[in-house]
């Protein structure tokens, strides 16, 4: 099995990436569809941990060190 790239985490107030992931702990430290936030990977909103593994698997990513992976928070309004 190939290995998957790493993610490469960049916060909302953040201008660099502060933390790098493995995918698998991507599944733990993202608590999927429970925070208000919304996860971008590579320009591509990602809403449960099965989404990033079929993306991370993706043929364009196979050569890949790391994947970008913007946390945007979610705002409520009205």
């Amino acid at each position: 099995m190939t290995a998957l790239p790493k993610l490469r985490v960049r916060l909302p107030s953040d201008h660099e990436p502060q933390d790098v992931y493995s995918v698998e702990e991507a599944r733990y430290r993202f608590n999927w569809g429970c925070d208000p936030f919304l996860v971008v990977v590579e320009g591509q909103y990602v809403s449960s941990f099965e989404e990033l593994l079929d993306l991370a698997r993706q043929d364009r990513f196979k050569d890949r060190e790391f994947l970008e992976v913007e946390i945007h928070p979610l705002l409520a309004g009205g």
